[in-house]
């Protein structure tokens, strides 16, 4: 059974990793080669033994439970300072108008006349009690503004403090992550074999060959220039979020089944039904027929100045291939998941059971640039932004 104390790091760490400087053409051919030889030797299986890779869950599990409270501490000195300067609002308010309500019965002594025109000792005690009343209330709220700034001051700097104490934890997962080396893929229901991520390694280098780059030039300097969208759009026309990004336990094909779902999966839209680009960018990889996931595709996308891979899977069709610039109206594909493409139907697909897209966002260009291993890819993954919550349907892209 894939460990949760493990998956628990995947959920702190995205979006907040560092993006590895930009790699050249060079770089990519190193790097298929050592692929290569990870293959011939069987790293993937000789990287660690199971007590090395229990050793880390326990790391990974000490640290995890402080970083957890820091979020949390943190979330609710936000909360609490929205708070506080609603009523810092609220307070000023009211405290002019008593003020300009006191200044104006002082200049005219109207405050006097009140008191003086009671008809009776009664009305002249309640209407001294009336006036002291007010005073009183406005020294009050006084210092009830007074407080909430000194309280608001003091949470700023917490939060601070908080929030440089998680992020001295983030390092220490970073470095719990490259000690796991390749383990985060196994945590996955959709991944990229070896041989798939030879094959798309293969292919991107063609590409970049193509068109024009060295080996010794910048990846930046070279690639097709990727319009910088203003906004997400969702992937499908309509969907049902029928499964969550994080942990899930379920059962899969009539079995107990437990991974990390570094992605989102979207169903009610049909067999068949197009898919688009979530944002416009280039194609960087295209797998076919995989054991696990079917037909995928991989696209570099820039979305308000941020560098993303946008990843489907689970399709039926494919229309792009690697290289092409496509559009968020570009249909890339179609809906799968499904039918023909079961393995219990005589497929290929052995991790889906009906009609749905596998949708993810992860921060950084795989194979762009940034990184090129799948295992950062999966760390770097992100909940979608434009999605909405678990159960839930949409009927727009927008």
């Amino acid at each position: 059974m894939k460990k949760c104390s493990l998956l628990i790091i995947l959920i702190i760490i995205f979006g907040i990793t560092n993006v590895k400087a930009d790699d050249t053409l060079g770089d990519k051919k190193r790097y298929l080669k050592a692929l290569q030889q990870q293959k011939a030797d069987n790293e993937y299986a000789k990287s660690k033994t199971q007590a090395e890779i229990n050793a880390q869950n326990n790391k990974i599990a000490n640290a995890h439970s402080a970083v957890e409270q820091a979020e949390v501490d943190i979330e609710v000195a936000k909360n609490k300072i929205v708070e506080s300067n609603e009523k810092i609002d609220a307070t000023k308010d009211e405290s002019a108008k008593l003020l300009v309500f006191y200044e104006i019965m002082q200049g005219n002594n109207n405050m006097l006349e009140y008191i003086t025109g009671a008809s009776t000792m009664t009305d002249l005690i309640m209407r001294i009690e009336s006036v002291s009343q007010i005073l009183d209330h406005n020294q009050s709220k006084i210092k009830e503004l007074e407080r909430l700034i000194v309280e608001n001051e003091e949470l700023q700097v917490s939060l601070k403090k908080k929030e440089e104490e998680l992020n001295q934890k983030i390092v220490e997962y970073e470095a719990n992550v490259r000690d796991l080396k390749g383990n985060l893929s196994e945590l996955v229901e959709v991944v990229l074999d070896i041989d798939s991520q030879i094959e798309a390694q293969k292919k991107i280098i063609q590409y970049y060959e193509d068109i024009g780059c060295r080996d010794d030039q910048l990846i930046s300097e070279c690639e097709a220039q990727l319009v910088n969208n203003g906004r997400w759009l969702k992937p499908t026309d309509k969907g049902y979020i029928s499964s969550d990004f994080g942990y899930r336990s379920f059962y899969l094909n009539g079995a107990p089944y437990h991974d990390y779902h570094n992605a989102v999966d979207v169903a009610g839209s049909g067999a068949g039904a197009p898919i688009y680009a979530a944002a416009g960018g280039v194609v960087v990889a295209v797998v076919y027929r995989s054991s696990c996931g079917g037909n995928q595709v991989y696209i570099n996308a820039t979305v308000q100045g941020r560098r993303y891979t946008i990843f489907y899977a689970h399709m039926l069709d494919v229309y792009v291939r690697v290289g092409d610039v496509v559009t968020s109206q570009d249909v890339i594909g179609s809906v799968g998941g499904g039918g023909q493409t079961l393995r219990v139907n005589g497929g290929w697909d052995t991790c889906s059971t009906g009609w749905h897209l596998h949708f993810g966002i992860a921060n950084g260009y795989y194979l762009g640039g940034d990184y090129d291993d799948y295992n950062v890819l999966v760390a770097k993954s992100i909940r979608p932004p434009m999605m909405p919550a678990y159960g839930n349907w949409y009927y727009s892209r927008y």
